[in-house]
């Protein structure tokens, strides 16, 4: 029983832990692996693509997913 109470605290807090940000998604397959892609590693590529993304009328959020996986951790987060 004491496990039950542990998972669902831990669920309680990874909710909590959640953002409220708005992916863009448009990119669609092209999201699956990019992380681990050769693509990811251009960030200049990834941004003049969100930029596109955006005067094209592509782009539907608040954050550009791609550019969102290959920004570095901010270092100030516990």
């Amino acid at each position: 029983m004491k496990k039950k109470i542990n998972k669902k605290k831990f669920e309680l807090e990874l909710q909590e832990e959640k953002s409220d940000i708005i992916f863009c998604t448009e990119c669609g397959e092209a999201l699956e692996n990019f992380s681990v892609s050769e693509d990811a590693k251009d960030l200049d590529a990834v941004i003049k693509n969100f930029h596109n993304c955006k005067k094209t009328g592509k782009f539907k959020g608040e954050m550009c997913s791609k550019l969102f996986m290959i920004t570095p951790p901010d270092d100030n987060q516990d």
